[in-house]
């Protein structure tokens, strides 16, 4: 096979990353997403709206005209360092789904088939079976409601101990929280981020093979992790290829062939590939997203040989 990636898979990307200042300037947000949503060398995307009129009527008119399917509400802008959804608390819970709501309206609103999110804290280790039962529920609760609008509910699995430290956490707690509310709602699933794996001790090929059967959408990211002083250290998404980051060219190539082999990479059914990233420092936008496309279609070229 030397058939581009693009054959197999629908290619995307994450707006809040690329231009990291939206999610603190409503205007800025606006304009960029309305450029971004321009794209021509995607066709799919992951995006919120700002808050605000007439910011967000602005980005929801920009989203619906872009042409493009498969677009993914993303929670940026819920803060979850500060307030969880694996919280025991009443009150907590309450201003979770308040929250929530009103970001279910914005996904309906721009035609979202998805909507990732994630758990919250406490780190797993300082968790219990209670904070593991609050998150089942409000997962539950996401799902019937995301169903109402036919979206789906995609978990996003993150380090338990070292950067964002969420309760959610190990692949297998992740796998077990989608089989118990797979069991009564349909529109379960994980977006997974390859960016996480190394900060969750999870190898990339085995965890793809493991959660096979609820992944839905994937990103293909980067994390520093050995280097404090690195500006980029932590979750924070460096691009592929960053010098000190966890994913490259090799990475890339383990992750797809396990997305081959699991049937999500097919000319028939084309799998989610989002690649989420901040900009190379010194580089534009347009000049990071050219070299990590490039770095995807020689590491499918490996694959595919």
């Amino acid at each position: 096979m030397s058939d581009s990636i693009r054959e197999y898979a629908k290619l995307g990307l994450v707006h809040h990353l690329l231009y990291g200042k939206c999610t603190g300037d409503p205007v800025y947000h606006l304009e960029t997403l309305k450029e971004f949503v321009k794209r021509p060398d995607i066709e799919i995307f992951d995006c919120c709206t700002p808050y605000g009129e007439p910011y967000r009527s602005e980005a929801v008119k920009a989203v619906r005209e872009s042409g493009k399917g498969h677009i993914v509400f993303a929670t940026h802008l819920f803060p979850l360092r500060k307030l969880s959804f694996c919280s025991t608390a009443y009150a907590e819970q309450a201003q979770c789904r308040m929250i929530v709501s009103d970001m279910i309206e914005q996904a309906a609103a721009i035609g979202a088939y998805g909507f990732i999110f994630a758990s919250g804290g406490p780190a797993y280790q300082d968790g219990s079976r209670a904070n593991f039962e609050a998150f089942y529920d409000f997962t539950c609760w996401l799902c019937e409601n995301l169903a109402k609008h036919n979206i789906q509910a995609q978990l996003e699995p993150f380090d338990y101990d070292f950067d964002k430290a969420y309760y959610f956490g190990p692949m297998e707690m992740c796998i077990e929280l989608c089989e118990k509310v797979g069991r009564n709602h349909e529109n379960i699933s994980m977006e997974i981020d390859i960016a996480h794996l190394p900060l969750m001790r999870e190898p990339i090929g085995k965890t793809i093979r493991d959660a096979a059967k609820w992944i839905s959408r994937i990103h293909l990211g980067n994390s520093v992790d050995k280097d404090k002083n690195d500006p980029f250290y932590g979750d924070n998404h460096p691009p592929v290829g960053y010098p000190g980051g966890n994913i490259d060219i090799p990475e890339l190539v383990e992750a797809l062939t396990a997305l081959k082999e699991i049937g999500f990479l097919d000319k028939n059914k084309r799998g989610d590939l989002i690649m989420e990233m901040q900009p190379f420092p010194g580089k534009s936008v347009d000049e990071t997203v050219a070299d990590n496309f490039a770095r995807l279609e020689k590491a499918w070229a490996q694959v595919a040989k």
